[in-house]
């Protein structure tokens, strides 16, 4: 029984991915860099509300393995370790950051959502765009700007009502 228990959970690097299929190849370096078949990467949802994410190559995962042999099992996800470490260390955050530092934080101290795209940033909606508040871009309020140059008198208009 210590054998099928030793061999359920085992820390292993992505080998190669199919992002097609949401599985990866793991090497077990423990195991004399066996590698394991396609297994699922597990996901929040997939049903109705689907969450797709891939693992990198060379990423460190925890894979979970059915009692009945290597060949089917799970790819639990990563972890954080003394060389790859937090990108954040404040409990009240959730922060995913990419690759590129594209990143989206939600602060839910302050209530903040902040996005940081290092390119160009689309919102897509079936409908109305929304927004209760000020929209400032570069440093222009969309309250309270002024047009200047108004007629030949050079003076400015109004603030928008």
């Amino acid at each position: 029984m210590d054998s099928v228990l030793k061999n359920l959970v085992r820390v292993g690097r992505v080998s190669s991915i199919n992002p097609q299929s949401a599985t990866v190849r793991v090497v077990f370096e423990d195991r004399q860099n066996m590698v394991s078949y396609d297994l699922p990467v597990i996901v929040r949802q997939s049903l109705k509300n689907k969450d797709y994410f891939m693992p990198d190559v060379g990423e460190q995962v925890v894979c979970l393995f059915l009692p009945n042999g290597n060949a089917q099992g799970f790819c639990l996800g990563s972890f954080y370790s003394s060389v790859d470490v937090p990108s954040v260390s404040d409990s009240n955050k959730r922060h995913i950051r990419f690759a590129d530092g594209t990143s989206l934080e939600y602060d839910r101290e302050t209530h903040t959502l902040t996005i940081q795209a290092q390119g160009p940033l689309n919102v897509m909606a079936g409908g109305n765009v929304n927004v209760t508040g000020d929209v400032i871009a570069d440093g222009i309020s969309l309250k309270t700007h002024v047009h200047g140059g108004v007629q030949s008198g050079g003076s400015t208009t109004g603030k928008p009502s």
